[in-house]
């Protein structure tokens, strides 16, 4: 950073305290994103993709390495790690969650230590309170998925090409490419970090031998991830729901992938960038530094190659694929902010202006659906505290699921379903090397049906009925009624006496 811009900052960093407190910098950050990304983490309901988690990190080593082969190979090194996970915690929403907390908070502690290493104290704790509450951050800190690891695996890796930069060692160049391969085999989108550590490297380099040792890491890295790369091409059937781009993908680039639907957020951070860029302008300031250059390149071109390879091959564009950047988001805020505020007064009126604009959509992700409106641990809870040993579960595979079929609702919470008898399973997940089971449909195994002593029927929520209702014989309603998973049980006599229903789903016991 010029010397100018830092002459801005000197206000902020005005009684700085001893250099031993300064050391505990990126440890209070990471406090403080982990408290907030795990608050509140055990209320929304798992969903489809914490589903999905459970399911294959809950198998052995060798039942997940098969199943990668068939399907989600770009999260099988995820996989094995929650695996670690869950062989020390279980598989609640909190001890699930708290896993991404965590990873959130090293992610934290790596924008403080990158803010350093590129700009002031002042940029850096900054930078760190603006990643704790950004969105997508407070969402991805308490996701069972692998976005808040690709957040800390982004920001270390480019604070190690920094060190590797400036010190100028080969060794650490082949650590690098070591940390790029794993960091690749995590997220393959993080890849497309590169071109911000070319940047990194242009700009701290001090001899031409960094260049080359930085270029062979680079090379030797995309050599040997490039296997996994192309064999991951082959799943990408898995991706087919992303809509083409469209019209609408700007507003998902500027709302959605940092701020998480928040407009007030979008636009406070809006705002502090305007004037902080017309405050750069108008001082003759306004040629970026290191950090917003860095950062820069670490937003737009992968953002751009996502785009450009949704636009000439296939829809691959998701604003949470991008959840990697996010340090690098913050980190230019962070400039904005101490740019803005000019003073720690004006810092901590800034940064308590985004806190609040952020704060609805905080409260809202952290509501009882949440979670694409799912409601697995709703269905889960009811089954749970009310189905007795024995009785027998129905699932209504004709039920308009989101985002997919009815059946991975029991990979969720798979203790609640072990205890009933589920005929209408299939070959179970780990025999098909599969993240679900195979569903059987209702008729097919109506012989069964007299020796259940209640059917526990989980189907799509019916808007014209209550929420709860109990009676000895209560109208199916039309939803139900239309459906085999309740025609078929009907000719035995089952007739429905209590009724929960919840976001998507529909719950309903029946007996004879």
């Amino acid at each position: 950073m010029s010397t100018s811009i830092r002459q801005r900052h000197v206000a902020v960093e005005a009684a700085e305290p001893a250099p031993a407190a300064r050391q505990w910098d990126a440890v209070a950050v990471a406090v403080l994103t982990a408290v907030l990304s795990a608050a509140g983490a055990a209320r929304p309901s798992l969903w489809f993709d914490e589903a999905a988690t459970i399911s294959a990190a809950t198998r052995s080593v060798p039942q997940l390495w098969r199943m990668v082969g068939n399907i989600d190979a770009v999260h099988g090194l995820y996989y094995l790690l929650m695996h670690g996970w869950y062989a020390v915690f279980p598989t609640t929403e909190f001890a699930s969650r708290l896993s991404s907390a965590l990873a959130a908070a090293l992610a934290a502690a790596g924008v403080v230590v990158l803010g350093k290493q590129m700009s002031t104290r002042a940029v850096a704790l900054t930078a760190g309170v603006v990643f704790a509450i950004l969105p997508r951050v407070t969402w991805a800190g308490m996701e069972t998925r692998s976005y808040a690891l690709s957040m800390a695996a982004a920001v270390w890796l480019t604070v190690f090409c920094v060190l590797a930069a400036r010190r100028g060692r080969p060794w650490w160049w082949g650590v690098y490419g070591l940390l790029l391969v794993g960091a690749t085999v995590l997220n393959v989108f993080l890849v497309l970090i590169v071109p911000a550590h070319a940047v990194v490297v242009a700009m701290c380099a001090r001899r031409p031998q960094t260049w080359r040792c930085w270029a062979a890491a680079v090379a030797g890295a995309a050599a040997a991830t490039l296997p996994f790369l192309l064999f991951a091409q082959s799943q990408l059937f898995q991706v087919r729901w992303i809509s083409p781009v469209g019209p609408d993908t700007l507003g998902e680039i500027l709302q959605e992938q940092y701020f998480d639907l928040s407009l007030p957020a979008a636009v406070v951070a809006g705002l502090i960038m305007s004037a902080a860029l017309a405050a750069w302008i108008r001082t003759g300031t306004g040629r970026p530094g290191m950090l917003a250059a860095v950062a820069l390149t670490w937003i737009a071109v992968p953002t751009l190659a996502l785009l450009a390879y949704s636009l000439l091959r296939h829809p691959i564009y998701y604003p949470r694929y991008l959840s990697f950047t996010a340090p690098a988001l913050a980190l230019l805020l962070g400039l904005g902010v101490v740019a803005v505020g000019r003073s720690r007064a004006g810092v901590a009126i800034a940064l308590a202006c985004l806190a609040t604009a952020a704060a609805p959509n905080y409260l809202a992700q952290r509501g009882p659906y949440a979670k694409a409106g799912m409601d697995y641990s709703a269905v889960a809870d009811v089954i749970g505290s009310h189905a007795a040993s024995g009785d027998c579960l129905v699932l209504d595979n004709s039920a308009r699921w989101k985002p997919g079929p009815i059946r991975p609702l029991t990979a969720a919470r798979p203790p609640v379903y072990q205890t009933l008898r589920d005929y209408g399973r299939g070959r179970t997940a780990l025999q098909r090397e599969r993240l679900w089971d195979s569903h059987i449909a209702v008729w097919a195994w109506a012989d069964k049906m007299p020796d259940c002593p209640a059917l526990w029927t989980v189907t799509e929520r019916d808007p014209t009925l209550p929420d709860h209702q109990r009676g000895p014989d209560l109208s199916p309603g039309p939803r139900l009624g239309r459906s085999m998973a309740y025609q078929v049980p009907s000719r035995f006599g089952f007739h429905v006496v209590e009724r929960w229903q919840f976001s998507f789903a529909q719950v309903t016991k029946s007996i004879r």
